[in-house]
């Protein structure tokens, strides 16, 4: 069944127990990632979460299936997360669609294959599948992200403005998980609760610098896919001072990611590096590193970036090791791939 994004929480959640899949496609990868997570909130409570990727399923078209169907160690709820990026998304539609097909529903499956199309083989057969649920995640507008963030300050016990509610969308570029992360903040700030609702005043974005920090987030980024080993060595100093949030960064990269997979696949099409990424659509500070980026970065390159960082986030649920030290030993090895790139 087709759902609409700002829909699809609230009807898998209305009746999780005959929903056996979800698939959450589009350009916005960010946009999947954050509804994934809003998805799996009641199960994560409770139940043992399985990351998986292509590598995990692409030698047995029964393999996802067989998971969703086995016990846990411990015979505790389970729920299965399968990240894909565009092409992947192809090499497992018949093991999504054995999941679809089988007899017995076992534990909930999350798929989140930013690239997607929703015209495609595979998501035509989870449109007409009764207990599976598909949706496409486009670009967020501003007016989009205003509404999105209302109701994550009514959640949290806020009482924004819509103002408010415009400029945080604004200062996140409209990107809702760097939003919720903010109203989150702020709702922390205040030890505000639905049941001790809180209005924030009008300088508080400006006493928490959301703004600073994702400046200084794009500076560490910048320096890492630029290949400038020695400025990304001063930003990752200047980033444990300040106490950065790593998932944080790793939602902000993606996004840049994203936009920088656009324009090299312009690039691809035979546009000129200077007039893309000096397009008016890329903000004028960040004009300067596209062009230089687009000249490292290829578009496979990227997109394997891309899965690498996806990966990392698993990793940092998962292995138990120090998240600053996965995320500063990802960035270097990012930074040393492009400054070979660039000689």
């Amino acid at each position: 069944m087709k759902a609409k994004p700002e829909d699809i929480v609230r009807r898998y959640h209305a009746a999780a127990d005959s929903i056996r899949l979800i698939l959450l496609c589009g350009p916005n990868v960010t946009r999947c990632q954050a509804l994934v997570e809003e998805l799996v909130k009641p199960l994560a409570q409770s139940a043992e979460r399985v990351d998986l990727t292509i590598s995990d399923i692409s030698d047995s078209a029964a393999r996802l299936n067989d998971e969703a169907n086995s016990a846990s160690l411990f015979g505790d709820k389970r729920y299965l997360v399968l990240r894909l990026n565009a092409g992947e998304a192809v090499r497992a539609t018949a093991a999504i669609e054995n999941v679809l097909a089988s007899e017995t529903a076992g534990d909930p499956v999350f798929v989140i294959a930013p690239g997607m199309g929703d015209k495609t083989a595979l998501a035509k057969a989870i449109i007409s599948a009764p207990d599976a649920l598909i949706a496409t995640c486009y670009e967020t507008t501003p007016q989009e992200a205003g509404v999105a963030i209302l109701s994550m300050a009514k959640v949290e016990g806020l009482q924004l403005s819509r103002e408010m509610a415009q400029e945080i969308a604004a200062l996140t570029s409209n990107d809702l998980v760097l939003a919720r992360m903010e109203v989150e903040k702020i709702a922390l700030y205040l030890d505000a609760t639905p049941d001790n609702p809180q209005a924030p005043d009008a300088d508080i974005l400006l006493l928490l610098g959301a703004e600073n920090d994702e400046e200084d987030i794009n500076l560490l980024i910048h320096a890492a896919l630029n290949g400038d080993a020695a400025r990304l060595a001063r930003e990752i100093a200047a980033a444990r001072a300040q106490g950065i949030s790593e998932i944080g960064l790793i939602r902000i990269m993606l996004r840049h990611l994203a936009k920088l997979a656009e324009l090299r696949s312009k690039v691809d099409k035979g546009g000129n590096i200077d007039s893309v990424a000096g397009h008016p659509s890329v903000f004028f500070k960040e004009q300067k590193h596209f062009k230089r980026q687009l000249r490292i970065w290829s578009s496979a390159h990227i997109a394997r970036l891309i899965e690498r960082i996806l990966q990392l986030e698993i990793a940092m649920k998962s292995s138990g090791q120090p998240d600053q030290v996965l995320l500063e030993e990802e960035l270097l090895l990012i930074a040393r791939k492009a400054a070979s790139a660039r000689a």
